[in-house]
Parts: C-alpha cells; structure tokens; sequence
C-alpha cells in the first residue's frame, strides 16, 4: 500500500489496489477481489496462504471505501487474532488509530466484548437474567459447579465422572438434541442437570468460557433493538477457519448477516479435525445450502512442502467429490523435486526413538536446521509422554532433541523435517475407547445411546483420515513415517499391525 496516503481517508485508487495484490498467485487474487455480491468460501489447501488473503481482503476492503472500524473478523484463537491484527496494520497504515481498525477477535471474545457492553442504559449481560458484574469461571470452580449440582447417584446413572459429565454438558449447549438421543429418563436428567447449573450461574453472574456464545445468541433471538444495533455497526463480516465452527458460532453468524450482509470465510474441509470439541463440518461441506446463493474458490498453490510429499498428500482425498478437492501443487519448489516420503517399522518404541534422534542429527546437519526445529507428531498423548521419557534417557546434557507434540497441537505450524509416529492400526486411526462404565466423549454417549457398543471400533474414521492429512502436510522437506511391531500401551506390551493409513504413501 502507499506509505504517503493518510490512514484517515478512504483508498480507492487503482494503484493503491494493485499494490494490495502484489505477490499474490491468480487464486489468491481472484478470492481477494472478489465482489462483494455474494456470499463466498475460500477453501485454503494447507501452506496455500489464507491468513495472507483474509488480511488482504481486510485491507482491499479499506481500499475500496468501506470503513475498516466497520469490518469484523472472527477466529477461534487469540494468537491468530493478533497476528491477522498485526498483518492488517501494516497493510493499512491504523497501528495508532484504534477508532479506525477493524475488530479481529475470537468468537468467545466478541460474546464478552458485546454481553458485557451496554444499550440503552442496561447491561446486555442483565437482559438475558444474570446478575452482578459478569465474570469468567476458572477451571477449579467449573468443576465444583458441575460436582455441587449434580449427585453421584445422577452421575452413575448417566454413566458419567465428572469429566465426562462437563464434556457431555458441552454438547447439549451446542445442540439441545444432544438430550433426545438418551433414554429418555436419562434425557430428562441432563437437561435438569443443566437448568441448575444455570440458575447458578444467573444468580452469581458466572460465566462459563463455552457459554459466551450461546448468551449472545440468545441475546440477538431476544432483543431485537439490540441484535439491530450491532448489525448496523458491522457492514462486512469475515471468519477464519471456518470448518471449526460449532452449530451455535454459524447460528451467531446468520444473526449478524440477518440484514442482508454478505459472508467471507476461509476454511479447509481437509483439515476440520476438531469433532470431538462441538465443531461441525457440515456447514463447510455444505455451504451453498447454508448460505444461499454462495461462491466456493479454491487455494491450491503451496509454498510449504516439497512436491515429492504434496504427491502423497493429494492422494489421501483423490476419490473426494471434485467439488471441493484440492489437489496442491507447489510454489516454491520445482516440480518432482524432494525426497518421497519414506516408512519405517521398528519392533518397539525404544529402537524407533534411536533412530529418530540419528536420523534427526543427519538431517539437521544436511539442511542446516536446528534439531529443535524437527517434530516427532504422535497421535496420542501417551506416545508423547512415553517418546519424550525415551529422549531424555538417550540425549547428552547439551543436546537439544526434536519437538515432540500430537497432530493436534500441530496444526498451524510447520516443519523442515516430520516423524510421524504411532502408525499402528487402532493406534491412528484410533479406535473407539472400549465399552465400559462412564461415557468419556460424545461418540461413547451415541454408541451407548443407540445400543451399538462394540460394534465398530473406529470412532470417527473420516475425521481420523483429515487428522492424517494434518500431519503429513507438516513437513517441508523430509517426511517418515514410522510404526511398531508391539509397544506399551497402559503399562501392557501389545502386538500391532500397520496402519491403514500408509497405504496412501505406496
């Protein structure tokens, strides 16, 4: 952007356009520019730039008249709120000028931010019957809560601790229906269960972190004078990571678009890997339906990984609806370069380390990285803590050692090098935690509640499948992939098979 216009005044000469596209593929232009007529959907292959085109769409905006203290982007972190903040800074000159930025915050963050303002003389967070001045419930007195309003009798008969009973209760504020695919005494229960905690909440104006949404959704549904007041102040809205969201973020997100408005959303079907946390992927992959009358464009170009691992990456979706398949090619790297992906079996976990710590030091030195800069990605947090005890055991007092973390914690980041551990069938994909006496995630809850305990012992595999496609598209440069023939599983030593997943690297 021109340094020497004022931050004040609109900006809407070509130039001033044409320099907001510069460095941008054709995709990446074609999404940024795009009109403004519709509502559109930017699915962004992973390392094909969307935080780049979000905050270039932010500032083409600026650039095209529209107020940015008018523009609102929505995340599911403050660490990619304030990057995307900082990013849109720089391209529009509003560093200082706090009246002239745009609001980029998280979905829980705008729920306080507009609970906790005022309309008309009352406090939004009064009019949907909660007294005093908000606060936030901590770990500690979310956990007393849930014991104080529930007995151990109610809790073994939902067949619940108190973990799984906050995970379960999770749920039913994200759909209601949650309640209805119980028996229906036990249905009954839940939702009593429910209404005392927030007859708790009302009376000593706590807040739990997952209710923020779900009080400025029934705010909007209650107060229209009020949902009014926030649409008029909001003319363009933008969300990150949109195959996150949860049925209640994408019910807000129609309340805001109520008056006509149009949506920008950028998300990766591929890597909705968060199922087990309320998020719904149907709105994603059904997005035209959601939001009539949308546009869908695609981010294929990355600038990530080497094209040797893209060829592998791509055929884990090769038979998805072409519609939405991306099939990514690199920006970086000339085409058909890059060592193959390559996989390794070991007969326990000790052996598989030792070799990763040589193999990790060969490669720091042939790449020039640091060694902290490789990653050992495991799919459960006890192969982390078991791999990090066997590093310890193994590693000099001075001697740095790779990072070790699950898929999960991965994603957003990316590395020169990739391990990727715990390729054992059952292990990744998981299998479902076997039947027993208390319900430990929402999958448990429907096998118990539609009576098929045991009979398919995959949780959730298309999700496990997207969790693969995180892992893999990681790694830069070089990437292993690695298994057990037996290895410690809750102090038992147990035989596996490779897994099905490693058929995609053939």
């Amino acid at each position: 952007m021109n340094k020497n216009l004022s931050p004040t005044a609109p900006i809407t000469s070509r130039d001033d356009h044409e320099s907001l596209l510069t460095g941008l593929n054709r995709e990446q232009r074609e999404a940024v520019i795009a009109p403004h007529d519709c509502h559109l959907l930017i699915l962004a292959g992973a390392g094909c730039g969307k935080t780049t085109v979000l905050t270039r769409r932010i500032a083409y905006c600026a650039a095209s008249g529209i107020p940015l203290s008018s523009v609102l982007a929505l995340t599911f972190t403050r660490k990619a709120a304030d990057e995307m903040a900082e990013r849109v800074a720089g391209l529009t000159g509003t560093a200082e000028r706090s009246d002239r930025k745009p609001t980029i915050t998280t979905f829980h963050a705008f729920a306080l931010k507009v609970l906790g303002s005022s309309f008309e003389g009352q406090v939004n967070f009064h009019r949907i019957g909660f007294s005093g001045k908000p606060r936030c419930l901590d770990e500690a007195e979310r956990i007393r809560l849930l014991a104080e309003c529930s007995s151990s009798d109610e809790r073994r008969r939902l067949q619940c601790d108190i973990m799984a009973l906050d995970g379960l209760l999770a749920r039913y504020h994200l759909d209601h229906l949650v309640a209805e695919t119980l028996p229906e005494a036990d249905g009954k229960l839940l939702c009593l269960i429910a209404q005392r905690i927030r007859q708790r909440k009302q009376q000593s104006g706590a807040w739990d972190f997952t209710d923020l949404v779900e009080g400025l959704v029934e705010l909007f549904s209650r107060e229209t004078m009020v949902a009014d007041s926030i649409r008029k102040r909001y003319r363009t809205i933008l969300v990150d990571e949109f195959q996150d969201t949860n049925p209640l973020q994408v019910r807000l997100l129609h309340q805001l678009l109520a008056d006509g408005k149009r949506l920008f959303a950028v998300g990766d079907d591929d890597q909705a890997i968060y199922g087990f946390r309320g998020a719904d992927i149907r709105p994603t992959i059904e997005f035209c339906t959601h939001f009539p009358g949308a546009r869908i464009l695609k981010l294929q170009t990355n600038y990530r990984s080497q094209p040797a691992i893209l060829k592998k990456a791509n055929r884990i979706f090769r038979g998805k609806d072409p519609a939405y398949r991306k099939v990514l090619v690199s920006g970086r790297y000339p085409q058909r370069s890059g060592i193959t992906p390559s996989v390794h079996r070991f007969e326990d976990q000790e052996r598989m380390v030792h070799w990763i710590m040589q193999t990790a030091r060969q490669c720091a030195v042939q790449l020039d990285v640091p060694l902290d800069r490789i990653a050992v990605l495991v799919r459960t947090n006890q192969s982390a803590d078991h791999i990090q005890e066997i590093l310890k055991g193994i590693k000099d007092a001075d001697t740095m050692c790779p990072q070790v973390l699950t898929v999960h914690k991965s994603k957003g980041l990316e590395f020169p090098v990739v391990f990727c551990s715990d390729m054992e069938e059952s292990v990744f994909p998981g299998y479902r935690k076997p039947p027993g006496q208390r319900i430990g995630s929402f999958f448990d809850l429907i096998r118990y509640a539609s009576g098929s305990a045991g009979k398919s012992p995959i949780g959730d595999l298309e999700e496990e499948v997207r969790l693969f496609y995180v892992a893999v598209t990681r790694a830069q440069q070089r990437l292993f992939l690695l298994y057990c023939r037996s290895k410690q599983v809750y102090g038992r030593t147990r035989r596996f098979e490779p897994s099905r997943f490693l058929r995609y690297m053939r």
